[in-house]
């Protein structure tokens, strides 16, 4: 009975902290250079590997450091770049294709999809809208 109950207690109890994970300055400068990667290259095919081989990192260490730092994935991230970019251009009266393309999108109704899953609205719904 007590061991039973001890085994109750025990699913109450709050998870163990995580350890923490401990980062050199090293580090952190790559991870930096993936996230300036990120946002200076989001027009092209951004590949995992490729982000991983520009900065020096395996590919575990990366995901588990972007998740550390900055609270999110490589891709993740690199979604949302895109998306304010787009956002953006939009705004300012660029066209949905144009705009696709400048952030990475090789097919207009691929970006469409993909902006209307982020935002819950349809580029076009954006077009010329400068919010001020």
């Amino acid at each position: 009975m007590l061991s039973l109950a001890a085994l109750e207690l025990r699913h109450l109890a709050p998870p163990p902290p995580a350890p923490t994970l401990r980062w050199s300055e090293g580090e952190l400068e790559r991870l930096e250079r993936a996230r300036e990667l990120l946002a200076t290259r989001m027009d092209r095919d951004i590949t995992l590997a490729w982000l991983c081989a520009s900065v020096g990192m395996n590919e575990h260490r990366l995901k588990q450091g972007f998740r550390s730092v900055f609270g999110t994935t490589p891709q993740r991230m690199l979604l949302e770049l895109r998306m304010r970019r787009a956002w953006a251009l939009l705004e300012t009266g660029c066209q949905v294709a144009q705009a696709g393309w400048q952030v990475g999108y090789a097919h207009p109704s691929n970006f469409s999809a993909a902006f209307t899953r982020f935002f819950g609205r349809s580029p076009k719904s954006v077009f010329g809208r400068r919010s001020g």
